[in-house]
């Protein structure tokens, strides 16, 4: 939960003797005005407190961190090696790019494929709009969309089902969580294609010494 930090009253400044040395009081009065005025001002260069608050607003964390620390927390356990292949492109067109992580290991997949995150950039961290299983690649982004969202174009197979591809829309709030439930629609097409099978198994540096 955010707090605010509120400021405390200025303590009281001592009693300065005004009449002192013939100084007149309105003349003195305003020569301290003046004077706090001066001492509110920033030094010369030095960024206000907006402009730096303002710039951590840029700083936007790892995606395969991020996947990884959820999948941690949200399975929990021994998971072994989990690799995390990622995509970016703008889904509700705001000009801001979101990302799709695949997540994939001996313990997060099974027969019928791994987990696919869609991640929302919000301050330094991200919002999670859809974590959706069973997922087999390629993964794609269509043209068509579903409340202002891109569909997404994912593979399905195994479990003995046939291999397909399914469209997935946006209700609103997130992408629909199983691409193989009833209501998901088959994809013409992948559209844009965005994480491989070629990806998760990159081919060796060719200038790698045997």
């Amino acid at each position: 939960m955010n707090q605010s930090l509120v400021a405390s009253p200025a303590a009281p400044s001592a009693r300065l003797g005004l009449a002192r040395k013939g100084v007149p009081v309105a003349a003195l009065a305003l020569a301290l005005a003046l004077a706090g005025c001066k001492g509110d001002a920033p030094p010369a260069g030095e960024p206000s407190a907006t402009a730096s608050a303002g710039a951590s607003d840029t700083l936007v964390a790892d995606p395969e961190a991020f996947v990884q620390n959820y999948v941690e927390e949200e399975l929990g356990g021994d998971l072994g090696v989990v690799h995390v292949n990622s995509a970016k492109m703008d889904l509700d067109g705001d000009g801001t790019e979101e990302v799709l992580a695949y997540a994939s290991g001996a313990m997060m997949c099974g027969t019928g494929g791994c987990n696919l995150l869609v991640l929302k950039p919000e301050g330094d961290s991200f919002r999670i709009v859809g974590d959706l299983s069973v997922v087999q690649l390629p993964v794609g982004v269509l043209d068509s969309t579903t409340n202002g969202w891109r569909d997404l174009a994912v593979s399905v197979s195994g479990g003995g089902m046939a291999a397909g591809i399914r469209r997935v829309p946006f209700d609103g709030e997130r992408y629909a969580s199983n691409p193989t439930s009833a209501g998901i629609d088959e994809a013409a097409g992948m559209g844009t294609v965005l994480i491989t099978p070629d990806d998760l198994n990159p081919p060796e540096d060719a200038d790698a010494q045997p």
